[in-house]
């Protein structure tokens, strides 16, 4: 995901603010990143701490609006790069809102997650490790290739940065278990509500598989699948719901009862990938958070 900070400057999907904590965590993660260049890992904690580092990197007077681009910065990590002065900046700076780091004591995949499924969850790695694919995906987002403007294009883009950073840290030991927690994790928030750019889940799915099927599927027939899924599950949470708003417990129910219409074959759709998402989503929630499912689930996992 892309927007525009100011005539010369751009943001990516995820985060920056000079490191300030000595955490060894955040620490050796800020280290490690230098083995790709001149990248700077900022934890910044609110509004002040996130404008006082622009204004030190780029001057608050080349940014349109600096209180309007501070609330409109996504939750997760991003990266800005830009010019001042008409240079560009020394390094490619990655921002990480402080409540997200590992230092917090929130888990990164929950809080992405909304919270919907709880503060802690189940993962087939660790809190750690996918926090830091989090972190390496930005990696990638500091090439300068890595900006699209439309929404396949940017597709592209967060694919190839979920591979990158899934390529750096995968090891024989945690490969499959890692492959598992981040293709759950993109299959929920591309579902449940990620925006085009971001729904990858079936691609990384895909390009992760052993076999390596579907590798080079249509990504704007991806997004369409995705873009449906969201709203068949939104009509059956709130058909089911006793409030206006459902709850996650409803919004995990209507996910298991469509994943039952799907494989009796009565889902009203004719386009199999949405079948395939909400098979892949449902799992995804069982294995996060397997007693809240477990709870409400019409169908009980494998």
């Amino acid at each position: 995901m892309t927007a525009s900070l100011a005539c010369a400057v751009t943001i990516s999907a995820q985060a920056q603010a000079r490191l300030t904590v000595s955490d060894r965590t955040t620490d050796s993660i800020a280290t490690e990143l230098l083995q790709f260049g001149d990248i700077d890992l900022f934890v910044f904690a609110n509004r002040a701490a996130f404008l006082a580092r622009m204004d030190e990197t780029l001057g608050l007077g080349n940014i349109r609006d600096p209180d309007a681009t501070f609330a409109s910065l996504p939750r997760s990590p991003f990266t800005v790069t830009g010019r001042k002065n008409g240079k560009p900046i020394a390094s490619c700076q990655i921002f990480v809102p402080a409540n997200i780091t590992p230092e917090s004591g929130n888990e990164i995949f929950a809080q992405l997650m909304r919270g919907w499924f709880g503060p802690h969850l189940s993962y087939e790695t660790s809190a750690g490790l996918t926090y830091r694919w989090l972190i390496y995906h930005e990696v990638r987002h500091c090439k300068p290739d890595h900006f699209g403007d439309e929404d396949v294009k940017s597709h592209d883009d967060e694919l190839n940065a979920d591979l990158f950073a899934f390529d750096q840290l995968a090891t024989p030991e945690n490969r499959a278990a890692l492959a598992r927690d981040i293709i759950g994790f993109r299959i929920i928030t591309s579902a449940l509500f990620a925006d085009k750019s971001h729904m990858t889940g079936l691609s990384l799915k895909h390009a992760l598989d052993p076999e390596g099927r579907d590798q080079n599927s249509d990504k704007a027939e991806e997004i369409a699948a995705f873009v449906n899924t969201r709203q068949i599950i939104g009509n059956q949470a709130r058909a089911i719901a006793a409030q206006a708003t459902p709850t996650s417990l409803e919004l995990i129910r209507a996910i298991t009862e469509l994943r039952e219409k799907s494989e009796a074959g009565t889902l009203q759709s004719n386009d199999p990938r949405m079948g395939e998402i909400l098979i892949e989503l449902d799992d995804a929630i069982a294995r996060f958070a397997p007693r809240l499912h477990a709870s409400v689930a019409t169908r009980r996992p494998d």
